[in-house]
């Protein structure tokens, strides 16, 4: 009774929502479970790209409920399909940018720590002044980078697939009207697939930018310049959280018929 009083153009849009909500479901069950399985911070960094991979899921099996190309005969644009095509460009842009300091923080962390009290390789930052060693963690070495950077190729891998799939799937038989709105639909379902990579680079950027500056901003034995170094990086945590918190709404906006129709 209720899918009869909706729209046409409502009623996939309603069950490409349910289907994408399913997906960031069962993804923040499988987070809220891999979390807490893991001590010391890793269970966190392995429970993002399991939510984000999940929602990238969510997202292909929507699209695969798209309609295909229909009747004997078959039309198709001569003009090539390209993945940045539909991508949101400022949003790309911004989440490229973003990896590339995260990158250079991690590298910086890793070439800088040193082994926490229990012997484990890249967990603290040690500064020796003269007779006096300070060690302060936790730090983003190697012990957290390595995983994180795994985690990171891993959905990347996921989230361009489904880039390529969004991009490549058949265009459905109809005019122009029909045309336009599959392309509309391309370009919504890319924006919440590079949401979903902007979780799995804005969030860890936050959390490095933010401990790391923490770790900085406790040593008294450093010159002014890493204390600098450490203010700067407040910034950055909070343009990344902002970031991972925007990307977090684009995943669960619902579609765009359904807001058009509240």
């Amino acid at each position: 009774m209720l899918d009869s009083a909706l729209s046409p153009p409502t009623r996939p849009a309603r069950a490409e929502l349910l289907v994408r909500w399913g997906g960031a479901a069962v993804g923040a069950a499988a987070a809220w479970t891999v979390a807490h399985g893991a001590a010391l911070g890793l269970g966190v960094l392995h429970a993002l790209p399991v939510f984000a991979v999940c929602v990238t899921a969510g997202v292909l099996a929507a699209d695969a409920r798209a309609p295909g190309p229909g009747g004997a005969v078959r039309r198709a644009s001569l003009v090539p399909r390209r993945v940045r095509d539909v991508l949101p460009a400022r949003f790309a842009l911004l989440l490229a940018a973003e990896a590339a300091v995260l990158l250079a923080l991690l590298a910086v962390a890793a070439l800088t720590a040193s082994p926490d009290d229990m012997g484990r390789a890249g967990r603290t930052l040690s500064v020796a002044c003269g007779s006096l060693t300070q060690s302060r963690g936790p730090w983003p070495g190697l012990f957290y980078g390595v995983p994180l950077l795994v985690a990171l190729a891993v959905g990347t891998a996921a989230c361009g697939y489904a880039l390529r799939r969004i991009t490549g799937r058949p265009v459905p038989g109809g005019d122009s009207a029909v045309a336009a709105a599959d392309a509309r639909r391309r370009r919504e379902r890319a924006r919440v697939v590079t949401a979903a990579w902007g979780l799995l680079v804005s969030a860890p950027l936050a959390g490095t930018a933010l401990f790391s500056s923490g770790a900085l901003r406790s040593l008294s034995c450093v010159g002014p310049l890493v204390h600098t170094a450490s203010l700067l990086l407040l910034p950055v945590a909070a343009v990344a959280a902002g970031t991972a918190l925007w990307s977090l709404l684009t995943v669960l906006a619902p579609p765009a018929p359904l807001r058009s129709r509240s």
